[in-house]
C-alpha cells in the first residue's frame, strides 16, 4: 500500500478485500475457489527457494589473487526483465570463503537462464554480468576467462539459500508506475470477478503471499546492470570455441588447433587476431573478444588463421614450442 495511506485508510481497504471475498464466495462460489487456487498455486511457486544451475570458475586478480566460484543460480523472486530492451535483473548474496576458495551467489529469473541456455552468446552475456556486478559491488579485480565448472553448485544448497534468502528485498516497482500494484490489482479484479467480466490476460498479477508486504526504509537490493555495459570491449561475449592439442608419437605436444565460432562475421578482416607464446586475444570490434591462456607455449612466428564462411569457423594453428 502507499506509504501516504494511514491506519484508517489500511483497515477500510482490508475491509473492503474482505468484503469482497465474501461476496464473491456467496454470489459466484466456483470463480471463488478458482481465484484462491490460482493465487495459492502463485504464492507458492513465488515462495519456493532459489535452486543451482550453473557454476562458473573464474579468477580474483586483485587486491589478492585466488580462485572465484560463482553460482548462477534461478529464483522466481527475481524478476524477468519487461523486454529486451530493459535491463536484467540480479539478485546477489555475499561474497564467502570456502576452505581456500571463494564463492558468491548471483540469480536471476528462471525464464532468463532458460532462454540463456539456448543461445551461448547469450549466457556469456549473463555470466559477464554476473561478473560485473561482483567487480563493482566488491571493489575486486576479476580475470576475463572463466570456464563452466563440472558440477552446478560450490558449497551446498543451504549454504546457498541462506546467502540470498536473507537479503533478498522486494523487487522495485517498474518505473512510472507509483501506484501500489498490490493494493489496486487485487481489489480490481475482485470487482471484476463479482460483477462476472472475465479476467483479462493483461490485468498486474497479484499474489497472496507475505512478500506483499511493504519493506519501507531498506535498500534494494536487485540490482539493473543495462544491457549497453556490453558496448565495453573487455564485456564483449566470448564466442563458441574449442581448443585442441596434438601430439607427435613420442607423446609430445605437436600443435594447438583452436575453433572460434564467428556468428555474423563475414570476413576474416573484421578479426584482430594475437597470439603470444602463452595466451590467444581475438576481438571482433562491437561483436565478440576471447582471451585465452594456453596450456602449451607456442611459437608464435608459425602461427596461421583460416576462416571458412561457409559455417563461420575460424580455425587457428599453434605449432608448439
Amino acid at each position: 500500500m502507499e506509504s501516504g495511506l494511514t491506519q484508517k485508510d489500511m483497515f477500510a481497504q482490508v475491509n473492503q478485500l474482505w468484503s469482497m471475498l465474501d461476496d464473491m464466495a456467496e454470489n459466484s462460489p466456483e470463480s471463488y475457489q478458482k481465484f484462491i487456487q490460482r493465487h495459492m498455486k502463485e504464492g507458492k511457486e513465488f515462495m519456493a527457494p532459489p535452486e543451482p544451475n550453473l557454476c562458473i570458475q573464474t579468477k580474483i586478480l586483485e587486491p589478492d589473487e585466488k580462485i572465484l566460484f560463482i553460482n548462477i543460480c534461478q529464483w522466481k523472486r527475481v524478476p524477468a526483465p519487461m523486454s529486451e530492451a530493459h535491463p536484467v535483473p540480479l539478485s546477489a548474496g555475499q561474497l564467502e570463503t570456502l576452505s581456500d576458495d571463494t564463492v558468491v551467489d548471483i540469480a536471476y529469473n528462471p525464464e532468463v537462464l532458460k532462454r540463456a541456455h539456448q543461445d551461448p552468446v547469450d549466457l556469456d552475456q549473463l555470466v559477464r554480468l554476473a561478473m560485473k556486478y561482483v567487480e563493482e559491488q566488491y571493489k575486486i579485480t576479476l580475470c576475463h576467462s572463466y570456464h563452466i565448472a563440472p558440477f552446478k553448485l560450490k558449497g551446498n544448497t543451504k549454504r546457498m539459500k541462506e546467502s540470498l534468502e536473507r537479503i533478498q528485498k522486494q523487487p522495485a516497482p517498474n518505473k512510472g508506475n507509483t501506484s501500489c500494484a498490490t493494493n489496486n490489482s487485487l481489489l480490481e479484479e475482485l470487482k471484476n470477478i463479482t460483477l462476472l467480466r472475465e479476467e483479462q490476460e493483461t490485468s498486474p498479477s497479484i499474489r497472496i503471499t507475505k512478500e506483499e508486504v511493504p519493506r519501507s526504509k531498506k535498500p534494494n537490493l536487485i540490482e539493473e546492470i543495462s544491457s549497453t555495459d556490453l558496448q565495453d570491449p573487455d564485456l564483449l561475449p566470448s564466442p563458441w570455441h574449442e581448443l585442441s592439442v596434438t601430439k607427435n608419437n613420442a607423446g609430445h605436444p605437436q600443435n594447438l588447433t583452436l575453433k572460434v565460432k564467428l556468428r555474423g562475421v563475414s570476413s576474416v578482416a573484421e578479426c584482430d587476431l594475437s597470439v603470444s607464446k602463452d595466451d590467444v586475444l581475438l576481438v571482433v570490434p562491437g561483436k565478440y573478444r576471447l582471451l585465452l591462456n594456453l596450456p602449451q607455449a607456442v611459437n608464435e612466428e608459425t602461427v596461421t588463421a583460416k576462416f571458412n564462411k561457409a559455417n563461420d569457423i575460424l580455425l587457428v594453428t599453434m605449432p608448439a614450442l
